[in-house]
């Protein structure tokens, strides 16, 4: 810790004292005559010049005493430096600060002390003082006159700083006159390099620089690629020397510049005639007329080696330390070009290619797309334009990790890129979408053979992290310039297109029409009428009952969604559902078809069975959203006072593909609080016995695609008999949809199976029918 506790900036002080330089340096004159004048001025016996650090006081001059130093404590002048003004103790007995100082109470036997700081920088960092063995008094003028004395000494000090700056910028200017050559080169090299000149004409130019003003070098640059050195600039030297050079393998012992790449460290060979690096390439060395080689390697900004800087001798010569410095210099000049050119070309690879597959990206797609449009207009061809998405990516990046999805695009982009002919490009927009520009099209028979081929490529199993992965690719095609003039109308023509496909089955290509243009547009005008459905009362509800095949007396029956817009009058399910599906709103109506289900299963039970069960429809949205929480749907079945057995959830099957731990975690809290869980349109999808033993599963149900086909000999009476088998052994009860004729009532009934649903039972019912209904049941 400082002994000056009141100086707040004692760090600061004790910096500048040490800039100063000026502890611990000889005696000087020039103080000397300063402190003998002071005794006389003063008619003291004593005067001091002193320095104080951190641990003591040093006297640079000490008129009429030996003392050079003294220890912190014993220091008087400590007090000086803490007071602007100067330190005037007539009796040194009679100040409780000195009276007890060793120089007070014994020899000298200091009586008088008048001192007064030494400013340098702006800190005080020492004093002039005058002491006497007897008591004194100094008048206002004396007192102004010792000031002036500190001045003198501080005049002094700053003469030795102005001294040190001198002697510096001398040896600056020493040093600026030895590098005068190089940083001729380096100006005229760095110039060229702002003005993004070619690497070749800017690394040919440091070579000319460097010859120019060094004229017995013969300078050489090479690059390294791949492990191999490549011509870079070597004008002086022989083509033929140059040419043998060229492409050589770098590696210890291979030469000069090849042993230099290899080592990362500089090889000096003072006599290519007798040195082993150059047993291999001495004579050629000998015909190009070079004796010695320096070389010195290229490094980039990791310190890793990416070329070479050599300087070659017509005579044997070995480099002086000036010249070692020098040629490093050249080095790191031709680095800043190399590097230069390196990053652009990084930054241009970032800038167009997909850093994960490598395909060109968005930019460098627009501009193949561009100039495919030019030629093909040149050449009165055709350009096809195929927007590309995998099926069911999604599944795969959540079920086993994105290390595996990026593996699996990785793939993909490969597989694609073999299925192209010479001309053709693929892209990478992002995701799971790519985008092929296939040219030169005179028929849709060549665009058929890529697009089946792609789809059969795509299709064929992947085994990535030891596990087996399927996909498929739905694909949107768009035709330049049958169906747009512009990029961006091609694009989005493909996009809709694309979404066309998957609309098909997946797995499959579509064309753009004009009519789907027309869809797109009337599917935005949907979505925003939507969004105001429910607050409108737009949205209502009808119930088609399930009956049971034994005389159960449960009232079973669908909650199904309708639409009626008050312009465009009923709209269709499968119109609006996905929409809602896709923007979220799906939350907000699924709530009010619970609200709307329970308000009105209360009034059923009450009025005409207490055994009445609505099934409702769940989105796989509001399983995964983390703002909406289905759950709240138990709390709300207790405030409204219902049993769990009122109500069933139906859940499809992407939820149970796609369900993670949170997932699971709410299907189990609904079958713990007795709510029954069916799954819905079984048989149509990836459906797995798994999911039926890992998921709370009440019921399953049938897909009418199976039922309504279903005769005494199809193989869809097969199928569903095995089905139903099946969900007796695992206690899962069965409801088959689409049922519409007395047959397939008979025939399911005698399978064994549980509940029907269908037109044959009764078509969906609005509120006033079902009513009615559950009053005749």
């Amino acid at each position: 810790m400082s002994y000056f506790r009141k100086i707040t900036n004692e760090h600061e002080r004790l910096s500048a004292l040490k800039r100063l330089a000026i502890v611990d340096t000889p005696v000087e004159a020039r103080f000397d005559r300063l402190t003998h004048l002071a005794c006389r001025v003063f008619n003291c016996k004593f005067a001091f010049i002193s320095f104080v650090d951190e641990h003591r006081q040093w006297f640079k001059s000490s008129a009429n005493i030996a003392i050079t130093e003294t220890p912190i404590h014993e220091a008087m002048c400590t007090h000086t430096i803490e007071q602007s003004q100067p330190l005037v103790t007539p009796n040194t007995l009679e100040d409780k600060r000195f009276r007890e100082n060793p120089h007070v109470v014994g020899e000298p036997h200091f009586r008088f002390y008048a001192g007064v700081r030494l400013i340098f920088e702006g800190h005080a960092v020492g004093t002039l003082c005058v002491l006497d063995n007897e008591p004194k008094q100094l008048s206002q003028s004396q007192i102004e006159q010792l000031q002036g004395f500190g001045e003198l000494v501080e005049s002094e000090l700053n003469k030795k700083e102005y001294k040190d700056l001198s002697e510096q910028l001398e040896e600056y200017q020493f040093k600026l006159e030895q590098t005068q050559k190089i940083t001729r080169v380096r100006s005229a090299i760095l110039e060229k390099v702002v003005n993004a000149e070619s690497l070749h004409t800017v690394l040919h130019d440091i070579v000319y620089a460097i010859e120019a003003e060094y004229k017995e070098q013969i300078c050489s640059v090479l690059l390294l690629e791949n492990g191999k050195l490549k011509k870079g600039a070597a004008p002086s030297l022989p083509d033929f020397y140059n040419d043998a050079i060229d492409g050589v393998d770098i590696g210890e012992g291979v030469g000069s510049c090849g042993n230099t790449a290899a080592t990362n460290e500089p090889t000096i060979v003072e006599d290519i005639s007798t040195h082993p690096f150059w047993s291999a390439w001495k004579e050629l060395a000998a015909s190009a007329g070079v004796a010695a080689c320096w070389s010195q390697p290229i490094q980039g900004a990791n310190g890793e080696a990416i070329g070479t800087f050599a300087i070659y001798h017509r005579e044997k010569a070995i480099p002086t330390a000036e010249e070692r410095v020098l040629i490093r210099q050249f080095a790191h000049i031709a680095s800043i070009a190399i590097e230069r050119e390196l990053a652009n070309r990084v930054i241009w690879r970032q800038a167009n290619f997909d850093s994960l597959t490598g395909l060109p990206n968005r930019n460098l797609m627009l501009d193949h797309l561009q100039l495919a449009m030019k030629t093909a207009d040149r050449e009165n061809e055709k350009v096809a334009v195929v927007f590309l998405d995998l099926d069911n990516f999604k599944d795969v990046n959540d079920a086993l990790g994105h290390d595996v999805g990026d593996k699996l695009l990785v793939e993909c982009a490969m597989r694609i890129k073999r299925c192209l002919r010479a001309d053709d490009t693929v892209s990478r927009l992002g995701g799971d979408e790519f985008v092929i520009i296939l040219n030169g099209i005179c028929g849709l028979s060549s665009i058929e053979n890529v697009v089946q081929k792609v789809l059969s490529e795509i299709i064929k199993p992947y085994t990535l992290e030891f596990e087996r992965i399927h996909t498929s690719a739905s694909m949107g095609i768009t035709l330049y310039p049958d169906d747009a003039n512009e990029v961006k109308d091609l694009l989005k023509n493909a996009d809709q297109a694309m979404y066309g496909a998957k609309a098909h089955g997946k797995n499959s290509y579509h064309y753009f029409t004009h009519d789907m243009q027309k869809a797109a547009i009337r599917r935005i005008s949907l979505l925003n009428d939507l969004r105001y459905a429910v607050k409108n009362n737009e949205l209502f509800l009808e119930y088609q009952p399930i009956v049971c095949f034994n005389d159960s007396k449960e009232v079973k029956a669908e909650a199904l969604l309708r639409w009626q817009h008050p312009i465009k009058g009923r709209i269709a399910p499968d119109d609006f559902i996905p929409l809602a599906e896709e923007s979220g709103l799906i939350i907000e109506i699924s709530n009010w078809v619970f609200d709307e289900v329970t308000r009105r299963i209360k009034q059923w039970r009450r009025e005409h069975s207490k055994f009445v069960q609505i099934s409702i429809n769940t989105s796989p949205s509001q399983y995964f959203n983390q703002e909406s929480n289905i759950t709240e749907w138990l709390t709300l079945l207790l405030e409204k006072g219902l049993s769990a057995r009122s109500i069933l959830l139906e859940v499809t099957e992407n939820l149970l593909m796609e369900a993670d731990a949170e997932v699971s975690k709410k299907l189990f809290q609904f079958r713990q609080a007795g709510i029954d869980i069916a799954l819905d349109d079984f048989g149509t999808g990836f459906s797995s016995i798994s999911y039926l033993k890992k998921f709370p599963t009440d019921y399953i149900k049938i897909d009418k695609s199976f039922v309504n086909s279903m005769t005494d000999v199809s193989n869809d009476k097969v199928l569903c008999e095995a089905i139903i088998v099946m969900a007796k052994k695992l206690g899962i009860g069965v409801v088959a949809e689409g049922v519409e004729t007395q047959e397939q009532f008979n025939i399911l009934s005698a399978m064994g199976c549980d509940y029907a649903q269908g037109y044959f039972i009764a078509r969906p019912m609005q509120l006033s029918d079902f009513e009615a209904y559950l009053k005749e049941n």
